[in-house]
This record gives structure tokens, sequence and C-alpha cells, in this order.
């Protein structure tokens, strides 16, 4: 193990062969020696500065593979003080990435930085990133202490988590008056893909820019491919045969796309009509989804 001393001598050296050879070699390095990377790579010297957060990354990478080892502990702990002690915040946001990638359960409870301005980002991405359910309960209760602008963040978190037990939170997120918040809510609804006891009330669309009003129908387009997955084509088909009554070809074509995953006889007497579609790309979409379909049914 190169001597703690030395490395950081090098990390600091005047040659650029030499910290480079120190952040290569920091994978064998005392993780005692991390708090004062963090102080190096807040140097007002670039390459200093750099070979410091190679170093911390070097470090981080040499543990990820394998879970529950003392040296990964000891990173872990000592990323956690370099982001929540009294480091500068580009040094604070490193470790946060780097503790996305080893921290586990029992580390969450130390990253709670989400009121911080210059952290709140990487707080909620670090929480994206840790596996199990205390992230999934942080981001839950970060939600609540959040200012309103950064809501939509945190619950774009639980929907790229597919967290299910956010869905409560999620759906009293869609009823906000406030429209960011709103569809935020509804994105992540889509994304988590499970079906309420209750019926959901999605976003009113008056008033939704254009661009919202697209992400409107994707995320009931999403929710209803979750549905058919898990073979619940009842629901599933609500929403299809509501995208087959949009003007819209583009959601008309999507709708038949989702219909005919659902292999069925219901599917078919849905897409029957719509092989004669005046409309020339629905009606060729309506056509090949068909076909296959028949194709599917004969290798049965």
């Amino acid at each position: 193990m190169p001597e703690t001393e030395k490395f950081l001598s090098d990390i600091q050296s005047e040659s650029a062969d030499l910290r480079f050879a120190a952040w290569r070699a920091a994978g064998e390095v005392d993780p005692r020696a991390i708090p004062d990377l963090g102080k190096l790579a807040a140097s007002d010297k670039p390459g200093v500065r750099k070979a410091a957060v190679e170093a911390l990354s070097t470090m981080a990478h040499a543990v990820g593979q394998e879970t529950g080892t003392p040296k990964r502990s000891e990173v872990v702990k000592k990323l956690i003080e370099l982001a929540g002690g009294d480091y500068a915040p580009s040094v604070r946001a490193v470790a946060l990435r780097q503790l996305s990638l080893i921290a586990g359960d029992d580390a969450v409870p130390s990253i709670k930085w989400v009121d911080n301005p210059d952290l709140r980002e990487e707080v909620a991405f670090c929480l994206e990133r840790i596996p199990g359910k205390a992230s999934i309960k942080a981001l839950m209760a970060y939600y609540r202490e959040a200012r309103d602008d950064f809501k939509p963040r945190v619950l774009a978190a639980l929907g790229h988590r597919r967290a299910e037990e956010a869905l409560g939170l999620v759906m009293e997120a869609m009823r906000s008056p406030n429209k960011e918040i709103a569809m935020a809510g509804m994105k992540a609804f889509g994304r988590i893909g499970k079906k309420p006891a209750a019926a959901p009330r999605f976003p009113d669309p008056a008033g939704l820019s254009e661009w919202q009003k697209t992400e409107h129908m994707d995320s009931q387009l999403r929710y209803a491919d979750a549905q058919t997955a898990q073979g619940n084509h009842a629901e599933a088909m609500k929403v299809y045969k509501a995208a087959l009554g949009r003007k819209e070809e583009h959601w008309q074509c999507a709708g038949i796309v989702g219909i005919a995953r659902m292999g069925t006889p219901e599917a078919a007497a849905a897409l029957f009509p719509l092989l004669k579609s005046s409309n020339r790309t629905v009606r060729i979409t309506a056509q090949n989804v068909w076909k296959a379909m028949a194709k599917t049914a004969g290798e049965k």
C-alpha cells in the first residue's frame, strides 16, 4: 500500500506524470487520505485539483466491486464526512457523486443536505442511485421538506426508481395547483405503473403548454404499458382507446401498438375497424400490427 504522505505529496507535485501515477494508484491508498484529498480537490491549481478529484473517483471504484468489505465501509464513511463537512460545494458534490456508486442503506441517514441550493440536485441524484428502501423513504421525506421549485426533481427520482411506496404521494402531487408539480407527479405515476386503489385524477390539460400536453398523454400510455405487462388488460385498454380517440395520428398509432401487445380477442376486435382507417399512417400501422398478431397466433 502506498504511503499516505508520499501519495499526497505526489498528488500535489509539479510533475504531471507523478500526479497521474498517484491518482491511478489511489485505490491502494488508506481511506484516511480522503479528507486531505478533499482539501486538494479545491486547489487553485488546476492540475492538482484534477488529480485529487480523479483520486477520489479511483478510490470509490476500487471498492465498488465487492459489498460489505471493511475498506468499502471506510471509504463510504470518509466520503460522507467530505460531503457534509466544511468543504467547497464542488468538493461535496464530488463526494456525493461517488457515494451514489458505493453507498448502501446504512449511509442514507447521513445524506441530508437537500435544502442546500448548491447541493440539492446532487443529493437527489445520489439517493436516486442508491439501491434499497431507505433511499426511497428519504426521497419521500425530502419531498415534504423541499421547496416547490425542487419538488418536481424529487418526484422524477421516485419515478425513475419506480417506487411503488410513493404512489400515494405521487397521486397527491398530481392534484397540486402548481402545474409543474402536478405534471411531475403524473410523469412519476406513469413510470411507477402500479394501479392505485382509487382511480387517479390526472391534471387538467387546460392551461398546460403543448409540451406538457404531450407529457400528459405519454404518461398515461406509460401507465397503460405497465398495466399490459402486468396482465391488467382492462385497465390498459381504457387508456389505449382514449389514445385512439385523439385526432393526432401519432397518438392513435401509439394506442394501436399498445393494444396489439395484448394479443387477445378483445385487442383484435378493437383494432379491426382501424384496418380501413381514412388516415393512411393509422391504417398502415393497424395493418402491420394485425399481421404481426396473426403470425404470433399462428406460431402458438
